[in-house]
């Protein structure tokens, strides 16, 4: 996927709208979808400073480097 389809994903589903939810398999499932590092940034930006949980930014974190390694795509 593109880097214009992580754009799409901040625009339909920006970060308030998914790490707001209290729901962890949502979050996980949106995290899992991500595929681009630009638009991982951005939902950890979001997710430090408003619920700053340690569980979601290590997702997000782990999401980020198997981008960097190739092996995305689970």
């Amino acid at each position: 996927m593109s880097g214009d389809t992580g754009a799409a994903v901040l625009e339909e589903l920006p970060p308030e709208r998914l790490l707001s939810s209290d729901q962890l398999q949502l979050i996980l499932a949106g995290i899992r979808c991500m595929d681009s590092i630009e638009t991982i940034q951005a939902y950890l930006a979001y997710e430090t400073t408003h619920q700053d949980r340690t569980h979601v930014q290590d997702k997000l974190r782990l999401r980020a480097r198997k981008l960097r390694r190739g092996d995305g795509d689970e």
